[in-house]
């Protein structure tokens, strides 16, 4: 008689368990867990490599659900105008992307030929109102006038501490004036894994008030190792992990993207050269190297791709690079941590297979 009673008792407890499961379900209290990926940014340049970038956007814009064209520059002048970059303000491109619901977000940075990455033209305006509420009204004015759905602000390398508040102050304020529009605010930050950084780049950028104010929330997850240092893995596994922690300790986690790197470096000497996955394997064919893996050796897992050789003026190289399975270990991440997605630099050179997987992730997604 016992035995006969054991379905029954567990019916009799299972269906008002899943029915108050369901109830926290619908009324938000319980969150259903979250997908292998379910968004994907890529930024896009026009006025260099532009070629290979469109090729990509081409043959892989069925899984990019947000375009950020590297389109415009702060001018350096400081005043709050904007200039545009070649190819910027292509209609047709953006046509196409909406006609395929893609968001296009363009980037606004602060680089500049022969200067490179400068604060000072930020800085200028930042701690300006009249400047401040100029470029405010020139970046939205711009997203209106050509139909983007917003802005991705890449400033980087500011001045630590004393750009902080008024940065935090900007974007509060220009996060204000798109959503009156209808537009989103995306905001493009240094790593870090604490607060407020190592440096004064990520110290400027306090992220719980851009993540408060900003729709997206995207961390540059790499160049750990880059021209400025020595050759070594350019974004680790575990070191990209203890940014997510931290960005998704104050940052909503919905709002957070991982930054995916499909760039690399080759290192000689005191040299260094941004290569890509197309250059990368050319040289491993010229030099009769073959590719190697880290999986580990830096106290956790780096699982990036490696290669040496050593070119005819017998100077050794040591090069560093994505391709699809470092792609792919590192989109565990969205999973993991909840996050918003993925934000891949950039279009243009990248390994096919990384497409492939995240073809596979987004349709897991699905499942």
């Amino acid at each position: 008689m016992k035995r006969r009673r054991t379905p029954l008792l567990i019916a009799l407890f299972a269906c008002p368990l899943a029915l108050f499961l369901f109830y926290l379900l619908q009324a938000g209290l319980l969150s259903p867990p979250p997908p292998p990926l379910n968004r994907v940014a890529a930024w896009m340049p026009s006025s260099w490599d532009g070629d290979r970038a469109r090729g990509s956007w081409e043959a892989n814009r069925a899984y990019i659900h947000e375009l950020s064209l590297v389109w415009y520059q702060l001018d350096a002048s400081g005043d709050g105008s904007i200039n545009p970059y070649a190819g910027a303000r292509d209609t047709a491109l953006v046509e196409q992307a909406h006609a395929q619901s893609t968001l296009v977000i363009p980037l606004i940075n602060n680089y500049y030929d022969g200067v490179g990455v400068d604060a000072a033209p930020v800085a200028t305006v930042l701690h300006d109102p009249t400047r401040r509420a100029a470029h405010v009204e020139a970046l939205a004015s711009e997203v209106l006038a050509y139909g983007y759905d917003g802005i991705d602000i890449d400033y980087e390398s500011l001045n630590g501490a004393s750009d902080r508040d008024a940065f935090s102050l900007f974007v509060e304020e220009l996060a204000a004036e798109l959503h009156a529009q209808g537009r989103l605010l995306s905001v493009t930050v240094h790593p870090k894994t604490t607060d407020p950084g190592s440096w004064g780049g990520p110290q400027a950028q306090d992220w719980v008030r851009i993540g408060a104010a900003a729709d997206r929330f995207r961390v540059m997850t790499y160049a750990y190792h880059g021209c400025t240092t020595g050759p070594g893995p350019i974004a680790p596994l575990w070191w990209m992990e203890d940014v997510m922690r931290h960005a998704t300790s104050v940052v909503p986690p919905n709002k957070v993207y991982a930054g995916i790197h499909f760039y690399g470096h080759d290192w000689a000497g005191g040299t260094c050269e941004s290569v890509t996955w197309e250059t990368a394997r050319k040289r491993m064919s010229t030099y009769g190297t073959i590719r190697k893996w880290s999986g580990g050796g830096w106290a956790r897992a780096v699982s990036e791709p490696w290669f040496a050789y050593t070119d005819a003026a017998e100077q050794r190289h040591e090069v560093w690079y994505a391709d699809g399975e470092s792609v792919r270990a590192r989109l565990g991440l969205v999973e993991k941590y909840g996050l918003g997605g993925i934000a891949v630099w950039r279009l243009g050179g990248e390994d096919p297979a990384a497409w492939e997987a995240i073809a596979a992730a987004l349709q897991a997604g699905e499942e």
